[in-house]
C-alpha cells in the first residue's frame, strides 16, 4: 500500500488533502505538523484530533521553535537578510526546516511520498519542493491544490462536510501564515493594492495602541540577541518579549507589493515586530565594530542572502557559501544597543561594544583633540587624484 505523509497545518486545505489522498491513492496517510509559532497544547490536541478524523493514520507534531530561530531566523538576522526592503522572510524561513522534517520523518517511516497544500501560483510550492529535492531526489512530491478537482474554498467546504472533515472558519478573510519570526496576512480587500490595510487585517500589531514610550537594552553576542534589559534570556523567550512589547507599539508593519518567484506581483502586509527591533540593533551594532569596506560590502551580500531565501535556495552552495562569510563577520558583533519605543517607531539611541571602532580622541571636536588635521591636505589631493582636471 502506497505511503503519502502530508505537511499538515490543521486547516481546510491540508485537512481535505489528507482524506482526499487517501481516496485517490488507496494510501496510508501520515501527517506531519512542525510547530514554529508555539502552539498549547490544546491547539496540538485539536490539529491531532482533526488530523485522525480527517483520515490520517497517525499524526506527528514536533517543536521547531528552538532550531528555527537557531538555524534559519537568527542566521537571516546576522546576514541581515531582507526581502525588497520590507518582508523579514519570516514564512520564507520555516519552509526549508519543515521540508527537511518532512524528508527525516519519510526517512524514518520509510515513506517516499510526501504533499503538501501549496498553490500553483505561490512561493512556498517552490521553497518545499526545491529544498524536498535538494535533500532527497528520490522521494516523489505531490500537490494536490495544482490538480485536483475543486475550484474553490467552497468547493473544499461542501467536500469536508460530506466527507465528516471537521471545518472552521469556514469564512476566513484573509489568508494567513504565522511563526515566532512574523506574520503574513493576504487576500480579500488587500488584493487591491490601492486600498489601506484595514485595521481589522493586523493579526498581532491590531490592538489597542501602547503611547508611553519605552527604553529598551538588547545585548548580542557574535550577532545573537542574548540578553534584554541587561537580563539574559532564551531565544525563544527574546522573540516572544519583543513581539509582545513592539507589538503593542504597532511596530514591525509592512505594506508590500513584492516579486514572487513565480513571475507575478502580489500584495501582502506583514507584521513582525522582534525581527524589525533585532535587525535594527543587529545592523546599528555592526556599523559600530565593522570597518567602511565590510560593512559596505555585507550589504550586498544581504540582498543576495535575502533573494536566496526568498526564492527557496536554502540548500544551494551559495548559501552555503555566504554563509561562511556571514559567520566570520559576526565574530565581533557583540555588545548592547539602547532603542527607545514610541507608536510605530523604534530608534536606536546608544550603542556599546568592547569591539568598537569609535574613538572619541579621534572624532571630538574638543579638548583631547589627537587627530592630526595636517594630513588632511595630503589625503585629499592623493584621494582624488584621478578624477582631478588637467
Amino acid at each position: 500500500m502506497k505511503k503519502i505523509l502530508v505537511a499538515y497545518s490543521g486547516g481546510l486545505d491540508t485537512s481535505c488533502i489528507v482524506h482526499w489522498l487517501g481516496k485517490k491513492y488507496n494510501a496510508e496517510v501520515y501527517a506531519y505538523c512542525g510547530d514554529i509559532l508555539g502552539l498549547s497544547l490544546k491547539e496540538k490536541r485539536e490539529i491531532e484530533k482533526k488530523a485522525i478524523k480527517s483520515g490520517a493514520k497517525k499524526v506527528f507534531i514536533e517543536d521547531l521553535r528552538g532550531e528555527f530561530l537557531r538555524d534559519f531566523a537568527f542566521l537571516s538576522l546576522k546576514a541581515g537578510a531582507v526581502y525588497e526592503g520590507d518582508y523579514f522572510l519570516a514564512t520564507a524561513l520555516g519552509r526549508p526546516l519543515l521540508a527537511k522534517k518532512l524528508v527525516e520523518k519519510a526517512r524514518k517511516l520509510k515513506i517516499r511520498t510526501v504533499a503538501h497544500g501549496c498553490t500553483a501560483k505561490g512561493n512556498d510550492q517552490v521553497r518545499f519542493e526545491v529544498s524536498i529535492y535538494a535533500l532527497a531526489n528520490d522521494i516523489e512530491v505531490l500537490a494536490p491544490v495544482r490538480f485536483w478537482e475543486f475550484k474553490t474554498r467552497e468547493d473544499e467546504v461542501l467536500y469536508a462536510r460530506a466527507n465528516k472533515i471537521p471545518v472552521s472558519q469556514v469564512s476566513k478573510k484573509y489568508s494567513i501564515d504565522e511563526n515566532l519570526w512574523g506574520c503574513a496576512i493576504e487576500c480579500g480587500e488587500l488584493e487591491d493594492p490601492k486600498t489601506p490595510p484595514p485595521e481589522s487585517a493586523w493579526q498581532w500589531t491590531g490592538r489597542r495602541l501602547k503611547t508611553k514610550p519605552a527604553k529598551l537594552s538588547i545585548g548580542f553576542k557574535n550577532g545573537i540577541p542574548v540578553s534584554i534589559n541587561g537580563k539574559r534570556m532564551s531565544s525563544i523567550k527574546i522573540v516572544e518579549f519583543l513581539n509582545k512589547l513592539a507589538g503593542s507599539y504597532k511596530i514591525g508593519r509592512s505594506d508590500l507589493v513584492e516579486s514572487r518567484v513565480v513571475g507575478i506581483k502580489s500584495r501582502e502586509i506583514y507584521e513582525a515586530p522582534a525581527a524589525f527591533v533585532l535587525h535594527k540593533a543587529h545592523f546599528d551594532l555592526e556599523r559600530l565594530v565593522f570597518n567602511h569596506e565590510l560593512l559596505h560590502y555585507k550589504e550586498k551580500v544581504s540582498k543576495d542572502f535575502a533573494n536566496l531565501i526568498y526564492r527557496g535556495r536554502w540548500f544551494s552552495p551559495l548559501r552555503e557559501a555566504l554563509t561562511a562569510f556571514v559567520e566570520k563577520t559576526q565574530k565581533k558583533v557583540s555588545g548592547t544597543v539602547y532603542l527607545l519605543l514610541k507608536p510605530y517607531s523604534a530608534t536606536v539611541v546608544g550603542r556599546t561594544s568592547p569591539f568598537s571602532l569609535y574613538k572619541k580622541e579621534l572624532a571630538t571636536y574638543s579638548r583631547g583633540d589627537a587627530f592630526r588635521r595636517e594630513f588632511a591636505e595630503g589625503f585629499i589631493k592623493l584621494y582624488g587624484m584621478d578624477i582631478a582636471k588637467k
